[in-house]
């Protein structure tokens, strides 16, 4: 067996013994075990981590290539949301301020302004213990209170049948019950939760509005009741990001569910704003970035090639143009 299959053999193992330590450690009451097996997930994420980066130092051009563009997606992380960073910084003191609690963002025109980097920040932001839970509406399923459920239950070993029942409010409302048990027993353990959502436009735009109300009323409100009653003796934290490709239907912009930004509430949706960049936000990156190139290049790269003479622009035409640039290995 060769140096790369021996790594990628070893990678696989130490994954598939993470993700078994993770399921023991969700299913487990005994708190002395509980953090017996967090010690041991570092230990094996150590470990892991380690394997990835032989792995990665191989000679190989392929790997090399495809490293190169890893690292570029990491550090495209890097250029602006300062905004919506501070915002999330802020929003993580105050709930480690009061011992934890809940925070509920939203970011629209996700697409065209690079949300998913945003996001990918925010998981940095949370901290090592931070597990991810991410529901994705997709077009072969019904976009609904069911799916939203059943995806997110499935994250947890849960699983439920597709029929509602003749009193489907309060059969939702059972179901919604249980996947919160499921995350509040995960809250004890220590981690922090993020749950993003994304793919709200198959939804459709009536039926946005249906489906707001019931999450803010039924499933939201269940959760912050959650959390408050797991307070009493831990410090949990819960982060839940409504990701929106474009933007939210105005019947739902005009829905009493948004907070001014002043101080957070956990009742209330938080806008993460995502902006334009400038040739000033891709400058002060690529100093970051590629320090050792020169400011007269770095300049012009921005300037002409970039940017094209535009001041600012949509950062998915810049990160295209920035791709396209490291490609061409101009920086």
């Amino acid at each position: 067996m060769g140096s790369r299959e021996r790594l990628e053999h070893e990678i696989d193992d130490l994954k598939k013994k993470l993700d078994r330590c993770f399921e023991r450690r969700l299913l487990t009451d005994d708190p002395v075990r509980e953090i017996n097996l967090e010690r041991l997930e570092n230990k094996l994420e150590a470990q892991l981590k380690e394997k990835e980066r032989e792995l990665n130092q191989l000679a190989d051009t392929a790997l090399r290539q495809n490293r190169k563009a890893l690292d570029l997606e990491e550090g495209l992380c890097d250029i602006d949301f300062d905004q919506a960073k501070a915002m999330i910084r802020a929003s993580v003191k105050a709930l480690e301020d009061n011992e934890g609690g809940s925070a509920l963002f939203l970011m629209e025109r996700c697409l065209e302004r690079e949300g998913q980097l945003l996001l990918k920040s925010l998981k940095d932001i949370l901290g090592t213990h931070t597990k991810e839970y991410k529901v994705e509406f997709i077009p072969t399923m019904p976009a609904n209170e069911l799916t939203f459920l059943k995806i997110l239950g499935g994250h947890f070993g849960l699983e439920f049948e597709d029929s509602l029942g003749q009193d489907a409010e309060k059969r939702l409302l059972e179901i919604s019950e249980d996947i919160v048990g499921a995350i509040a027993h995960l809250l004890r353990s220590g981690t922090t939760v993020l749950i993003p959502l994304a793919n709200w436009r198959i939804l459709g735009v009536d039926y946005q509005v249906t489906f707001l109300d019931w999450f803010m009323k039924t499933f939201w409100q269940q959760m912050v009741r959650s959390v408050n009653e797991v307070m009493e003796d831990y410090s949990p934290k819960v982060f839940f990001v409504i990701v929106v490709d474009n933007e939210l239907s105005e019947l739902c912009q005009q829905a009493d569910y948004f907070g001014e930004g002043s101080c957070l509430d956990c009742n209330k949706i938080e806008r993460l704003p995502l902006t334009c960049w400038n040739q000033a936000d891709i400058k002060r990156w690529l100093a970051s970035y590629a320090p050792t190139l020169k400011k007269s290049d770095r300049n012009a790269l921005v300037k002409k090639y970039i940017f094209n003479g535009k001041k600012e622009d949509e950062p998915i035409k810049i990160r295209k143009a920035v791709e396209e640039a490291h490609a061409k290995s101009y920086f």
